[in-house]
C-alpha cells in the first residue's frame, strides 16, 4: 500500500492537481463564505442546495438533485474499479433567521456555519476543479457532492434517501465535515424522542388535586438523571428541551421533553432506551397514585372542573434514530486514508466513534470515514463559530490523495479500495 501511495503522490498528475489546489485556495474560501451566508437549517436546505448545484455546473459537471435536495455528480472511471461516494452536508444547526454576517479578525473568519459544514461543501468544489484542471481520470467511479439532514433532527435524511435506493452502487464512503486532521472511522448510534405528558389541566388553586403533567415530567427527569450507564461502550443520555404549561396559576394540560440517548453499541443503546421508558412509566404512575391517595382534597373542592379519575397519559414520538456502525482500524479504507495523510507529512488523530453521515453506510457494512477539510476551526454550533484558512491547501491535498488512492488513477495507480461483494 505504501509503495502504491508513493507512486501516486509523486506522479506528475497528482503534483499538478496539488499545485492547482494551492493556487485556488483563496477562491475556495470565497465560495465557502458565499455558501455560509445562505441559511440552511436542517430540513430547510433547498436554497443552499440549488446554489451548490449551480456552482457544480459552473465547473462543467452535470449535477443531479434528488427529491430531498442531495446534490451530486458521477465522475466515471474505466469501469474496472470500485465506486467511492464523497460528500459534505449542506445543513447547519442555525435557524433560518440567524444573522449570517461575516466578521474577520486577522486570518479568522467568524460566521455561524462557516466551518461545520460549509467548509466541507467548499472543499468538494475545490476537489472538482482540481480533478478537471489536472486531467486525472480515475479507475473507479466517483460519486461526489453535498447532502442534507446531517445535523440535529435532520436524522441523516439525505443519507437515508441515497442509500435506500443506491447502496449497491457504493464500495466506500467519505464524509468531509468541518476542518482539521482527525479521522473518524466509527458511528455513534442515537435514539431521540419527544415524550409528551397529558392531563385534564385546571386552576392551580381551585383544581388542586388534579394530576399534573409537569410534575410527572419532573419526576421522570429526576429518575433519568440518576441512571448509570457504562463507560465502555460509551453510552449517554440527555434531556435537552422541555416545553409546556400556560400560566403560573394553571395546572398544565400538556408538556413535553426531548430526550437524546447515544451509544457506541446497539445493545447498550437499546438497554438505555428501555431504562428511560421505565423511568417515564414509573413517573407517570407515581403522579397518578399521589392524588388517588389524597382524595380528601376532592371533598374540599366541590367546585372542581376536572375528572377526579383522570390519569396522566404519555405519548412517545421518535424524532431521531441514527444507527451504530463500526469497522476495524485495519480496514483497507482506513489504512488508505492514514497512508495518504502520512504521505503529506500529517499524523492524524483517530476518533473511533462519533455521529456523522458515515453512520448510515457503516451500519450497512460499507467502509466509511469522516474527514476534516483544510484549515482549522472552533466554536462550532455557536454564534461565534470561526474558520482559519491558514494551511488549508494541505487539507484539500490530503483529501484528494486519499480519494485517488481509493479509486486509482488511470496509468498511475491501482485502486486500494476493494469492491464489495454484492448479494
Amino acid at each position: 500500500m505504501r509503495r502504491e501511495m508513493e507512486r501516486l503522490y509523486q506522479s506528475p498528475l497528482f503534483q499538478r492537481a496539488a499545485s492547482y489546489i494551492e493556487q485556488d485556495a483563496a477562491h475556495t474560501v470565497e465560495q465557502q463564505v458565499e455558501l455560509t451566508q445562505i441559511p440552511a437549517f436542517s430540513n430547510q436546505e433547498r436554497q443552499k442546495a440549488l446554489r451548490f448545484r449551480e456552482l457544480m455546473e459552473a465547473e462543467g459537471y452535470s449535477a443531479e438533485m434528488d427529491e430531498v435536495c442531495n446534490v451530486f455528480t458521477r465522475i466515471p472511471g474505466t469501469g474496472e474499479g470500485p465506486t467511492l461516494y464523497v460528500t459534505a452536508h449542506l445543513d447547519t444547526v442555525f435557524p433560518m433567521d440567524t444573522d449570517l454576517q461575516v466578521r474577520r479578525e486577522g486570518s479568522k473568519i467568524f460566521c455561524p456555519g462557516i466551518a461545520d459544514d460549509t467548509r466541507g461543501c467548499a472543499e468538494i468544489l475545490a476537489l472538482l476543479r482540481a480533478l478537471r484542471e489536472s486531467g486525472i481520470r480515475p479507475v473507479g467511479d466517483l460519486l461526489i457532492g453535498a447532502n442534507v439532514g446531517e445535523e440535529g433532527l435532520g436524522n441523516l435524511r439525505g443519507m437515508r434517501q441515497f442509500f435506500q435506493s443506491r447502496a449497491q452502487e457504493v464500495d466506500g464512503f467519505f464524509s468531509i465535515d468541518g476542518a482539521g486532521e482527525d479521522i473518524t472511522y466509527g458511528g455513534t448510534g442515537s435514539l431521540r424522542y419527544k415524550v409528551t405528558f397529558r392531563g385534564p389541566g385546571g386552576h392551580s388553586y381551585g383544581d388542586f388535586g388534579c394530576v399534573n403533567p409537569i410534575h410527572a415530567m419532573g419526576r421522570a427527569i429526576a429518575k433519568i438523571g440518576e441512571l448509570r450507564t457504562p463507560r465502555t461502550p460509551k453510552t449517554t443520555f440527555n434531556v435537552g428541551v422541555v416545553e409546556g404549561g400556560t400560566s403560573v396559576n394553571a395546572i398544565a394540560y400538556e408538556c413535553s421533553m426531548l430526550v437524546d440517548m447515544r451509544s457506541e453499541e446497539a445493545d447498550a443503546l437499546e438497554k438505555l432506551h428501555q431504562e428511560v421508558v421505565r423511568c417515564v412509566e414509573q413517573a407517570a404512575e407515581e403522579e397518578n397514585r399521589r392524588w388517588v391517595q389524597e382524595r380528601d382534597w376532592l371533598e374540599d373542592n366541590p367546585g372542581r372542573t376536572y375528572d377526579p379519575d383522570a390519569r396522566i397519559q404519555v405519548e412517545w414520538e421518535q424524532v431521531g434514530n441514527r444507527p451504530c456502525g463500526s469497522q476495524p482500524l485495519e480496514s483497507p479504507l482506513v489504512q488508505t486514508v492514514l497512508e495518504a495523510y502520512r504521505a503529506l507529512g500529517t499524523e492524524p488523530g483517530l476518533t473511533a466513534h462519533s455521529s456523522t453521515d458515515a453512520n448510515l453506510p457503516l451500519s450497512l457494512g460499507i467502509p466509511a470515514c469522516t474527514l476534516g477539510g483544510g484549515g482549522t476551526c472552533g466554536g462550532c454550533h455557536s454564534l461565534e463559530e470561526w474558520y482559519d484558512a491558514a494551511g488549508a491547501p494541505l487539507g484539500t491535498q490530503r483529501l484528494l490523495l486519499a480519494i485517488l488512492a481509493c479509486v486509482g488513477v488511470t496509468g498511475v495507480s491501482q485502486p486500494l479500495l476493494p469492491k464489495r461483494e454484492r448479494p
